[in-house]
This record gives C-alpha cells, structure tokens and sequence, in this order.
C-alpha cells in the first residue's frame, strides 16, 4: 500500500519500529527466564520478532536505494539498521540456546543479565525516539554505557563461579556460552549507542 510518509521521515521511523520489536523481544525473553517452562512459547514470539526485523531492515535497504535525500549519511543508516537487527538475532539466539541446551533451571545472573539487556534495549529506544530532534540523545547513550559495565561485570562473577568447582563439565560449557552470549548482546547495544552519538554529533 502506498505510503503518504515522506520517505526521509519513514526512516525514523522504521528505525522506532525497529527499537520497539528489540524491547518486545527482551521483555519475552526476561518473562522466558521467570517462566522456563514455557521457554518453546517464549520462543516463538520472539522468532516472529526476529523475522518481522529482518524485514524492517531490508526494507531500509530498499528506501535507501531508492531515496536521493536521507535525514543522515546512508553508512549511519544502515549501521543504525543493522545494529538493531543484530541485538534482536542476540535475542533470538539466547532463547534458542536455552531451549536447545535444555537449561530448565536460569541461574539469577543470566536473569540479571536479561534485566540489564531489556533495560539498555529501553534506552535505545528512547534514543532513537529523540534522534530526529537530536535533543536529549546523549542521556540514554551514557545510560547504555553504564549498563553495558554491569553486564560485564555480572559476566565475570557468573563465569568465574562456575570454575571455582562443584558444577559438572557439561554444564560449565553450557551456562559459559549462555552468559557469553547475554554479555554479547549488551556489547552490542552498547554499540548501537555508538552509532546513535556518532549520528548525532555529525548531525548537530
């Protein structure tokens, strides 16, 4: 259906469309964590959300080539874009593993860690509501920062207690893995707010 948006206004946004699907997403996911029973449910919904941002994103691409003004330079763009996109494959990605590894029982660090993502995912969005203007950015970005410093160092406890004995090999493997990838998925919103100050400054 045509659209009567301007096509340099439909950038921001799909941007908000995508920031909004990432929050939706680590709010299953923290919901997953407090209800692992249901983790195939949780799943699912946040499939469906990792699917509906591999759309957003490639209609991005598209309006990119197909549009001669954009609201900023096309790099930041699709950096923008793409950094969204990957925070909710992190999202994806982290549900899959404790339903595929058969993790029944979310250690409180990794729903720490789910916490601290849904609120920096939060803040993203309150960003990006904020980057047409350019007024108020930086707060979430410094917010962002800090959160991404308390997920590190939930990491580094949460890792270092599985070897200080007393857990089986295959678990050790396992909850690394799903503590690495919930550290990953905070690393990458903190680069996402990154790209937003970098916007945001060139652009002021």
């Amino acid at each position: 259906m045509p659209t009567l948006i301007p096509r340099e206004r439909r950038f921001y946004q799909m941007f908000d469309e995508q920031a909004n699907n990432v929050c939706k997403a680590s709010e299953l996911l923290l919901s997953a964590f407090n209800d692992s029973a249901n983790i195939g449910e949780y799943q699912r919904r946040i499939k469906y959300l990792e699917h509906a941002g591999d759309e957003l994103t490639h209609e991005i691409v598209r309006i990119i080539n197909r549009t001669f003004v954009t609201p900023f330079d096309r790099e930041d763009i699709l950096a923008l874009s793409a950094g969204l996109d990957d925070v909710l494959d992190y999202i994806d990605e982290i549900a899959e593993t404790v339903a595929l590894y058969g993790i029944a029982d979310i250690p409180p660090p990794a729903r720490e860690m789910a916490s601290l993502l849904h609120d920096a995912a939060g803040q993203l969005q309150s960003a990006i509501g904020k980057l047409e203007s350019r007024n108020g950015v930086e707060e979430h970005g410094i917010e962002v920062h800090r959160i991404e410093n308390l997920g590190d160092q939930a990491s580094r406890r949460a890792i270092g207690e599985l070897f200080r004995g007393g857990v089986d090999p295959l678990t050790v493997i396992k909850l690394k893995e799903f503590y690495t990838l919930l550290e990953d998925s905070l690393d990458r919103c903190e680069d996402v707010a990154n790209v937003i100050e970098s916007i945001t400054v060139k652009n002021a």
